[in-house]
């Protein structure tokens, strides 16, 4: 079966051989005429040959640069489309019914004013994020920019950094993202005391996430990530009703 590349080459001589055929039709006559006084003084059969010759020559000549033209101009296309298809790209997904973007895990015990020790759970969140095209990419960092309760703001002006998984990792703020294999970007912790926090790598002190993330109503979080090579944004809402056995997350 004949590649992409070669049915081109076919179709361009195709194309080259009508429009020398049309062109010839089209401009003969005039060729012809302005021929036939410059060979006037030479006749006969020579003069016939010669005419014909020049005017096929020159409407063949007009073929090929019109053709030739419409090759660099596709192959440009074709360049510049093959270059944007191979750049990495980053694409993040999430489902609440897939267990690598929600996870569940029991707190060790730990002391408490009064009450001794307690444990819990506590419910990760986490965006899966890929690299949707050939290759991989390099340095992805995370950052929470800002937040929205409905129409409100809650949270801007910040760029908070997110870890990616596993977060005690040297490559948790800057992981490289294989094709095929995409990595999980924890972004959201919900506690059975229903408790919603936002698992940052350095938190200013002037930010206290868990107090901003009390009232019920739906999150708006505006996620980047990005690296040298591409950038993506990812928006999940969480929908907060003050119970973290009803709270969800879609994107």
């Amino acid at each position: 079966m004949a590649r992409t590349s070669e049915k081109l080459i076919i179709v361009l001589i195709g194309g080259a051989a009508t429009l020398a055929y049309v062109f010839h039709e089209l401009l003969k006559d005039a060729v012809d005429r302005w021929l036939s006084v410059r060979l006037e003084a030479v006749g006969g059969l020579f003069a016939d040959v010669t005419e014909r010759s020049i005017s096929l020559t020159l409407t063949t000549v007009l073929a090929v640069v019109v053709v030739w033209a419409l090759y660099a101009r596709i192959r440009s296309e074709f360049a510049a489309d093959l270059q944007e298809r191979l750049r990495p790209k980053l694409a993040c997904t999430f489902d609440m019914v897939d267990g690598d973007c929600v996870q569940t895990s029991t707190r060790a015990a730990r002391p408490t004013a009064g009450t001794g020790t307690s444990a819990g759970r506590l419910t990760s969140f986490r965006l899966k994020v890929a690299a949707d095209r050939i290759g991989s990419v390099e340095g992805c960092r995370a950052r929470l920019v800002s937040v929205r309760r409905d129409h409100e703001v809650v949270l801007e002006g910040e760029r908070l950094v997110l870890p990616f998984i596993p977060t005690n990792a040297s490559d948790a703020v800057g992981k490289r993202i294989d094709a095929g294999v995409p990595e999980l970007l924890e972004f959201l912790q919900i506690s059975d005391r229903n408790t919603v926090d936002v698992p940052t790598v350095v938190r200013p002190n002037a930010t206290n996430l868990r107090s901003l993330l009390l009232q019920p109503g739906d999150y708006t979080f505006v996620i980047i990530i990005s690296s040298p090579e591409s950038a993506a944004t990812a928006t999940p809402v969480l929908r907060w009703t003050g119970d973290w056995k009803t709270a969800s997350v879609t994107l």
